[in-house]
């Protein structure tokens, strides 16, 4: 196995962290990433498939891309990287060719596959870092196919620019614009009230967000608490800092959802994360959510949802018989 896939399997970092919870439970802010990177037009409801993000290359290694998801009849293959890296622009086509054979179609003698959209995030960049990560393909035919994948450079969004274009999944990284110079701003009272002048200002909006309907008090809870956990990994011996964005807004709601999200999540498996998402789903059926809405909070179609609710129903019936 690659040594870049071991990595993946064994070691996990706040930054894989934060975007896998934002994959797994806040699943509709990737579409206004979707949109502003491939120029499409889906509306802020549009459902959004994860799909198995782990592939078996031919010698029969695991490899695990970062999020691999499908909207309408689409499928896109997104990267998040803390920092720029050498090996990437391989990797991407290593993974999207392994996503295209999932989905290979075979007419007689002859097979049709389609590439995924894909592209980089990285929360990092250089000067040098290019906008596009290029593989030049040269075939015995002498065709030959430039595979061109497109970076996004997070740091290079202002809060307006996220909050207009709503690339509200870069948010909780928003603090690494500061990381260098975060002792400065902790030690500096001027520069540490602007820096906390900013997240007043994140945290403003995002209510307004709330109270226009664009985000649930879910949403807003979640990403809080995203933008939290990055910043007490970043600034974690800079106090004023995390006290005072901490302390601002209010408390942080904690959901049921999350609770039996992290258990299931502390399982490592599959089947432990399916159990978590049943539990959700059970949880929220005594709470009267209609299926639609348990669908898009656990990512699930809504066909499985109402056979779950055919068994939370089941076992609420035979409870209440044997009381």
């Amino acid at each position: 196995m690659d040594q870049h896939n071991i990595q993946q399997l064994e070691y996990n970092t706040p930054y894989d962290d934060i975007w896998r919870t934002i994959v797994d439970r806040l699943p509709h802010l990737l579409i206004p990433l979707i949109n502003e990177v491939f120029h499409e037009h889906y509306p802020a409801d549009e459902p959004v498939t994860a799909l198995q993000n782990e592939h078996m290359d031919s010698a029969a290694d695991k490899v695990i891309s970062d999020t691999y998801i499908r909207i309408q009849d689409k499928y896109y293959h997104l990267e998040c990287q803390s920092n720029p890296d050498g090996t990437m622009a391989i990797r991407m086509i290593e993974y999207d060719f392994l996503v295209a054979l999932k989905h290979a179609r075979k007419n007689g003698f002859e097979y049709t596959i389609n590439y995924p959209e894909s592209c980089v995030i990285y929360l990092r960049h250089k000067d040098s870092t290019p906008d596009f990560l290029t593989v030049h393909v040269n075939f015995l035919d002498g065709n030959r196919i430039d595979y061109r994948t497109p970076v996004i450079k997070a740091q290079k969004y202002g809060l307006e620019e996220i909050f207009i274009k709503r690339l509200l999944c870069l948010l909780p990284y928003y603090i690494m614009k500061y990381e260098k110079a975060l002792h400065e701003i902790n030690e500096n009272d001027e520069k540490l009230e602007e820096l906390l002048n900013e997240y007043q200002w994140i945290y403003r909006h995002l209510m307004e967000l709330q109270r226009e309907g664009s985000l649930t008090q879910y949403d807003v809870s979640e990403l809080r608490l995203l933008i939290e956990m990055l910043l007490d990994y970043i600034a974690a011996k800079e106090m004023k800092i995390r006290k005072g964005v901490t302390d601002m807004g209010g408390r942080v709601l904690v959901f049921p959802h999350d609770k039996v999200y992290d258990e299931g999540k502390a399982a490592g498996m599959a089947v432990g994360k399916l159990e978590a998402k049943k539990e959700i789903a059970f949880e929220l059926f005594g709470e009267g959510m209609p299926c639609e809405k348990i669908a898009k909070y656990i990512n699930e179609p809504v066909d499985m949802v109402k056979q779950l609710e055919k068994e939370w129903k089941s076992q609420h019936d035979k409870k209440a018989v044997s009381v």
